[in-house]
């Protein structure tokens, strides 16, 4: 019997996997993950720093114990090649898996705005645990680090940097934080809040370059202002990875479309999470993506 195979190891595959196992606890089930296949909550990424916690400490469970919790195999940096949905198979590493049904739970990448200037180097991102550990160390020993973005994420960085004793500046476009999810007013009190704590905001501006200057980096920004800091993180965003998907000829709008049985458009493929849009609606958040799992594991 042809596997379940989940394209996937973050919050949705993990999720989608043990639900699966609550239901079912035989069908052969494989997973495939371009990381080490540790299991972590991605939501800490952005809440670890005033704790002291380490990328390790975040992972509570390495790929060999996820593979006995979840009766299933476990491919670990790997690479998926193509999806061939005609023969129900995917290529990974030069090797091919068959399938009985496929899920797509890729994720979604940052977004890098482009940027001019020498020390694009020191522009960091955290999307996982790898980035998580790099960032971490670029800002040991250091004090100043500015935030592109004040959406959620930057917002929730700006935080947790403060309480850990940062000196935090940030740069957003918009009027006011949040404001792709919060009301004027609302937006503004967040902006207060965190002001109140000490960060300082640059609104309605954007980066346009950074540059080393001595140890510093210096971050021109379009209002003709400028930042100096130590590390700059950038939080302007996510985009759904949607290339695999493309590539196998699945219907791809901002991410991998589906129908509410989170339903692709080839026979026995399935996408959920940060990759998947359904009805229209792209959802980057740990809410629906739980309830999709949910769900799924029911279908499958």
């Amino acid at each position: 019997m042809a596997p379940i195979v989940i394209i996937g190891s973050g919050l949705a595959g993990y999720t989608l996997a043990r639900e699966f196992r609550k239901l079912d606890k035989e069908t052969p089930l494989v997973m495939v993950t371009a990381d080490d296949g540790r299991f972590y909550s991605k939501p800490m990424l952005s809440n670890a720093l005033a704790s002291g916690k380490s990328a390790d400490a975040l992972a509570t469970q390495d790929v060999a114990q996820m593979q006995l919790q979840l009766n299933a195999e476990i491919h670990h940096h790997a690479t998926v090649d193509a999806i061939h949905t005609e023969q129900h198979s995917i290529s990974i590493n030069g090797k091919t898996i068959f399938y009985s049904k496929l899920v797509l739970a890729m994720g979604a990448g940052v977004i890098r705005p482009p940027m001019q200037g020498d020390a694009t180097d020191a522009v960091f991102s955290v999307n996982d645990l790898t980035d998580y550990a790099r960032f971490r160390e670029a800002i040991n020993g250091v004090r100043r680090v500015a935030i592109m973005g004040g959406g959620l994420i930057g917002c929730e960085f700006a935080n947790d940097l403060r309480i850990a004793g940062y000196a935090v500046d940030v740069i957003h476009l918009g009027t006011h934080p949040m404001d792709s999810m919060l009301p004027a007013e609302a937006g503004e009190a967040m902006q207060k809040a965190l002001a109140d704590m000490g960060v300082v905001w640059h609104l309605k501006t954007m980066v346009e370059s950074v540059n080393r200057v001595g140890a510093d980096v210096h971050i021109k920004l379009a209002d003709g202002s400028e930042v100096v800091a130590d590390v700059v993180l950038s939080a302007i965003g996510l985009r759904p990875n949607v290339g695999l998907a493309k590539e196998a000829g699945l219907q791809v709008n901002r991410g991998i479309v589906v129908n509410r049985k989170l339903e692709t458009s080839a026979a026995d493929v399935y996408a959920l999470g940060d990759c998947a849009e359904v009805a229209g609606h792209v959802l980057l958040f740990v809410m629906p993506l739980m309830q999709s799992a949910r769900a799924l594991a029911k279908t499958l």
